[in-house]
């Protein structure tokens, strides 16, 4: 796919179109600096060109992913290791010791050998057979049909702990380094493979709950010659006890443990592998087991870091241990249904946290055009003509509660109504679409409420989904910037000052920080800009139309007044859509995702088609505005994965459709392409 550069601009166009809009000096500065937090700067289109960076090594099940692994390797190889695929410990223990011998690992039920592991071990030629575990992981059946593909040695012991040592014992005559990390859980010890291979040095299994090891664990140590040791995981997963003891006997200790498993998994990585030393990294799922077991004997043959992963996307930590490393061959142990095309192409998981301060966040510097439609002239937001929106004798819109009936204020609704509205009245100068757009503006400042002299408008009635109800009141980045947008070209149509100060005064919204008790919608995560559409006592659900909606107001904004620090959020807010958001919700071949909160957002619950036709309707547009065509890309990517035209099915009526407070999309064809 072709690259797109992204232009940097010195200063971003300041001309002005309409009008210029006072803006009061009352109004809070940015809460920070906006500048680029990165060295180096994708265009949009380039995100798409990692999907295609890493290779899968998988199967049917975890016998065959093994033996997917395992055609890495040509015949005639020295040893292969042989251990349980029901469980972790031995093979764990055996994938240093395999990766030292440069054979593979490949795994077995307990009763019998599956064809497909006696075929690959016959194409394997292996000199000799190392069986890891007793008869009751492996059992003497499988241990006399692998003695007819050549000679066996079965290494075992009392328990998983006896069983690593016998392997240890077995297959290291020296070492000065050693890892150590528990056996009760497998992720430590499966992020300290690829370092063990690196470091040509024996992973050993111990009970991390226990305040000292073994003394058959320190004589092996010192048989080996090992002179420094590195804890996998923190004193939770190995005791403060025991790397008290193991200080205490002479060997320096560096332990690498997070606050998670992905973090530890990053920690040891950064610990063992400096930029550029490493041709392959090897990435893996951090919720089971059984694919990355044979995966860790090939990462630790090729001295490759080997890391795990949240199914749905890459843990930041992880991926910018990954990125650290820069490793051109990336190999992902298992199918999609264990780590996704997203968190393989290295997409960075969201998380919902409210405790990053609202500044330097990253930007990328375009151009933006002043002479393109704004958006929503190619398309209203709702059609005014529909008997399904009904307005009062007024001309204001009416919106009625789903759970009681009873009418209430829904600024999504109001704002939506008067930018049709204003569209019909500019399409036909019938001045009846003009007063209805005013009325709808005037009833969202009629219903405000102020946070240092900014306007924001509330929800006041609960909304509920997938679990969560999300208390009154309630904010929406979504209404901020589309009553941004109303308020905007109202000032520009009818040249009345109050609708300059309402435009103004909304956008000071969007530089207030998160509050606990004081509205609030914008959000600094992972040194990226958020918009968010749920504002409340919820975590954040982190929305993609959202986001570009409240985009749009933002560029309705800089291209009525010029103001620079609408360009700095706008462009903060549409790169954060390309580097963080669109890699998310993309789902292959089907429906995107309507947000990218991990890991909730990534369930078939949160796919609607409607939305992901809208997704593509505002990405042509950000295209438009950024003169960037990698946003035209994307667009083009959701179409091909599903349109319309594709398929005809439409949601159940029982189906549970998306909240608010956008339009109830599954009942709005105007919002379906035809």
């Amino acid at each position: 796919m072709q690259r797109f550069s992204r232009r940097r601009a010195g200063a971003l166009v300041a001309a002005v179109l309409g009008l210029a809009l006072a803006v009061p000096q009352a109004l809070p500065a940015s809460a920070g600096t906006v500048r680029d937090a990165r060295a180096a700067v994708k265009p949009a289109a380039s995100v798409l060109d990692e999907w295609s960076g890493f290779t899968r090594l998988s199967g049917g099940d975890r016998y065959e992913t093994a033996v997917a692994i395992a055609r890495r390797y040509e015949p005639g190889v020295a040893v292969a290791y042989v251990a349980a695929g029901t469980d972790f410990p031995d093979a764990l223990s055996a994938a240093a010791a395999a990766a030292l011998a440069g054979g593979p690992l490949l795994l077995t039920p307990t009763g019998a050998l599956p064809a497909r592991v006696r075929a690959e071990l016959k194409r394997l030629a292996p000199a000799q057979i190392r069986v890891v575990g007793g008869p009751a992981a492996v059992g003497a059946t499988v241990q006399a049909d692998l003695a007819r593909i050549a000679p066996v040695k079965r290494l075992g012991g009392a328990d998983r702990y006896a069983t690593g040592l016998a392997v240890v014992n077995a297959a290291f005559r020296k070492a000065d380094h050693a890892i150590i990390a528990t056996g009760r859980t497998f992720p430590d010890a499966l992020a300290a493979s690829g370092a063990a291979g690196a470091r040509r040095a024996p992973v050993v299994l111990v009970d991390g709950t226990r305040s000292a090891v073994d003394a058959k664990v320190t004589e092996a140590l010192a048989r080996l010659g090992v002179t420094s040791v590195t804890i996998a995981g923190g004193p939770g997963a190995v005791s403060a006890g025991i790397q008290t003891q193991l200080e205490r006997a002479g060997l320096h200790v560096t332990r690498y443990g997070g606050a998670d498993r992905y973090e530890t998994a990053a920690l040891i990585t950064r610990g063992f592998f400096s930029a550029g030393s490493a041709d392959s990294a090897f990435l893996a799922t951090g919720a089971d087991f059984p694919d990355a077991l044979a995966g860790a004997a090939l990462a630790g043959k090729l001295a490759a870091p080997l890391n795990i992963t949240l199914r749905s996307c890459a843990h930041p930590a992880i991926a910018d241990a990954i990125d650290q490393i820069g490793a051109p061959n990336r190999f992902v142990l298992g199918g999609a249904a264990v780590v996704s095309d997203a968190a393989a192409a290295n997409a960075r998981c969201v998380y919902p946290v409210t405790t990053e301060p609202l500044r330097n966040w990253a930007t990328t510097g375009w151009t933006l055009s002043t002479d393109q439609p704004l958006p929503y002239t190619d398309r209203p937001p709702i059609d005014v003509h529909s008997p399904s929106r009904p307005v009062d004798a007024t001309g204001l819109a009416i919106y009625r509660r789903a759970d009681t009936g009873e009418r209430a204020d829904h600024p999504v609704a109001y704002a939506q109504y008067g930018l049709s509205a204003l569209v019909e009245y500019q399409r036909t100068g019938t001045t009846m679409w003009l007063d209805r757009a005013k009325r709808n503006a005037q009833r969202l400042v009629d219903i405000r409420v102020e946070r240092d002299g900014a306007w924001w408008y509330p929800y006041r009635f609960p909304w509920s989904y997938y679990g969560r109800v999300m208390q009154t009141p309630w904010w929406s980045a979504m209404a901020q910037g589309e009553a941004l947008s109303l308020f905007t070209r109202l000032a520009a149509t009818t040249g009345d000052p109050k609708w300059q100060t309402a435009a103004a005064r909304t956008f000071g919204s969007f530089s207030q920080s998160y509050s606990p008790d004081r509205p609030w919608s914008s959000l600094v995560i992972d040194r990226h800009l958020y918009l968010e559409e749920y504002a409340g006592n919820q975590p954040p659900l982190l929305v993609l139309n959202g986001q570009m909606f409240a985009a749009f107001g933002l560029y309705d904004y800089w291209r009525a007044t010029g103001d620079p620090r609408a360009a700095q959020l706008f462009d903060g807010a549409v790169t954060t859509v390309v580097d963080r958001m669109l890699p998310l919700v993309r789902v292959q071949g089907s429906v995107s995702y309507y947000c990218v909160q991990a890991e909730y957002c990534a369930s078939p619950l949160w796919q609607n088609q409607s939305y992901h036709v809208i997704h593509s309707w505002q990405l042509d547009t950000l295209a438009r505005l950024t003169g960037d065509q990698g946003f035209a890309e994307w667009a083009q990517v959701l179409r091909d994965d599903w349109s319309p035209e594709q398929s005809m099915r439409r949601m159940a009526p029982d189906e549970p459709g998306l909240p608010g407070p956008p339009l109830e999309v599954p009942d709005d064809a105007e919002w379906i392409m035809p």
